[in-house]
């Protein structure tokens, strides 16, 4: 014996199978537009993949700035110190399952400074990781997610704009 739906029972199918679809749809242009960010951040010619994790249960956003813009303004000294530009940098934010910031960040322009230096200048506010920057392993990607995130924020350096200035098609 077959059933069919009755009138309501139809408009209620229809309305579900709708939303399914448009959350769907959503789905698809979601995970475009974080495959495209990657894309557009592998242009640069980055040099490090960095990780920067605070050991502290609660860090606000503007202490966590304060923090990670000490740490980039040494990077930055370092650099300068070496006769090197400013480094250009994306940097992605989002809170852990713990309920604390937590930084991804994309940083070129470094020339010979020691990764492992800068890794330890953020123990003082938890753990670092700053690893080569290796094209073919998709860190572009994992920090473009943040551009679609709910709960992320993504910020970048003035000079960002002009490393792919050369490189933009038209």
């Amino acid at each position: 014996i077959e059933i069919y739906p009755g009138p309501s029972q139809l408009g209620v199918l229809l309305s579900r199978s709708i939303v399914l679809e448009h959350q769907d749809h959503a789905r698809r242009l979601t995970r475009a537009a974080t495959d495209e960010f990657g894309a557009f951040l592998s242009r640069p010619q980055w040099d490090w993949y960095t990780t920067h994790t605070f050991k502290a249960e609660y860090v606000s956003p503007r202490e966590a700035d304060t923090h990670y813009f000490a740490w980039l303004n040494s990077l930055c000294l370092a650099a300068r110190v070496r006769g090197l530009d400013r480094p250009f940098w994306f940097r992605g934010t989002e809170y852990q399952d713990r309920g604390t910031l937590h930084f991804h960040s994309l940083i070129g322009g470094v020339g010979d400074i020691r990764r492992l230096l800068f890794k330890d200048f953020w123990e003082l506010h938890g753990f670092a990781r700053v690893e080569k920057y290796e094209p073919g392993k998709g860190a572009n990607f994992y920090v473009g997610k943040y551009l679609t995130k709910t709960a992320a924020d993504i910020r970048f350096s003035h000079n960002l704009k002009h490393e792919l200035s050369g490189q933009v098609e038209t």
